[in-house]
């Protein structure tokens, strides 16, 4: 029974006067004046402290503020603006809102793990209001991401070989570094089951390609996470430009680097799979290849920790996640591109499992495509190490 309700029984056995008990419960559970008088300070300087954010605010911030908060310097932000601005052209959305508030408001939400209420109330944009932004400036970035995540030129691609040849001592031709990534999203309306995933939560794989930098060269966005990363591969369009004899997007001599969970392929090196038995040769080349692969788990771990929103999706449809996780790549890449390089105290690892190995699944790519080519240049590797 209720400690109220077992008092007041008391008091009605004893037959004292109820109104003289209610004055006293009354008196008792009302908030003294200071405390009330606190409440009130605390909210009042809440709305202060929100009132005209981003017109009186925002131009306060020193340069290190500003690139904590927005994950860029004012320089880089103001040519993202442009390039925005060139690409909407005619922005018909709350034209009452200016272009450069929206996209604030939109880096905002990417970068913290902060509802739409509250980051409405600092920016004093309504919550539906701000769905909408959100949405035209996430899809709009996402648009321009072509223009960022490209494949590298011969230039482009001799520079990285360099730069991985000498991180690596030794391991020559190399010109980005491949790996999956999942990104957490709330339980889909539909097919939930083949997005649960062997870490047992809901995802979106991101497959990624980097460079000595970091920067992305190529994405595959959008298979469900309960794919393997060898099957997410053989479903890329990737996979289909690698393997195409007329037209390769790269040389016999070059190729990118995975772990055990892809396909040993002419132009993809893995390392040798560790039996416990690993001659010395063969564990100098896997440690070297580790060395510099370790790149493309960095950039996932940049990517996560500039724009937070990526650690949990709460989204039910997993085709505008694509279209989130699509822009942030964009972000990343146009970030790097303006010399932004940034080395964040926090763990950069974000694949520490060991790979799943789909046997199946390499198997079948290495009886269509030839395994013997690729076993002969990853011994001349070793060789020459």
């Amino acid at each position: 029974m209720d400690p109220l309700n077992v008092f007041l029984q008391f008091v009605a056995d004893d037959g004292l006067n109820m109104n003289i008990v209610g004055n006293i419960i009354d008196n008792l559970i009302q908030p003294l004046p200071e405390i009330d008088n606190l409440i009130h300070a605390q909210r009042q300087e809440a709305k202060t402290r929100n009132a005209e954010y981003f017109e009186l605010t925002i131009p306060t911030y020193t340069d290190d503020q500003f690139r904590e908060h927005f994950r860029m310097t004012r320089i880089t932000f103001e040519v993202l603006l442009n390039v925005v601005g060139n690409h909407i052209q005619n922005d018909q959305l709350n034209i009452n809102i200016p272009l450069n508030k929206k996209l604030l408001f939109t880096i905002w939400l990417l970068s913290k793990p902060e509802s739409f209420l509250a980051v409405g109330d600092r920016f004093d944009i309504p919550t539906s209001t701000g769905y909408g932004i959100f949405k035209s400036i996430i899809s709009t970035l996402a648009e321009l991401m072509p223009q960022y995540v490209q494949w590298p030129n011969a230039a482009q691609q001799a520079i990285s070989s360099q730069i991985f040849e000498e991180r690596s001592r030794g391991i020559q031709n190399v010109v980005g570094a491949i790996d999956g990534c999942h990104i957490p999203i709330k339980q889909p309306v539909r097919n939930a089951n083949d997005y649960f995933n062997r870490k047992q939560f809901h995802s979106i794989i991101l497959q990624g390609v980097c460079d000595h930098s970091a920067r992305f060269i190529d994405v595959f966005i959008g298979m469900p996470g309960r794919m393997h990363d060898a099957r997410v591969f053989r479903n890329s369009r990737l996979f289909q430009m690698l393997t195409d004899r007329e037209n390769p997007i790269l040389l016999q001599r070059q190729h990118l680097i995975g772990d055990c969970a892809y396909p040993l392929m002419l132009n993809l090196m893995t390392p040798f799979r560790d039996n416990g038995h690993l001659p010395a040769a063969h564990i100098r080349y896997n440690v070297r290849l580790s060395s510099i692969r370790s790149i493309i788990e960095r950039a996932f771990g940049l990517l996560k920790v500039k724009f937070r929103r990526l650690k949990y999706l709460d989204i039910s449809d997993p085709g505008f996640g694509n279209t989130i996780i699509a822009a942030t790549c964009m972000l990343h890449n146009f970030i790097i591109d303006n010399g932004e390089i940034e080395d964040y105290n926090e763990r950069m690892n974000d694949n520490d499992d060991a790979p799943v190995i789909d046997v199946h699944e390499q198997n079948e790519v290495q009886d269509r495509f030839g395994m013997q080519e690729a076993i002969e240049k990853r011994n001349a590797i070793v060789a020459d190490l």
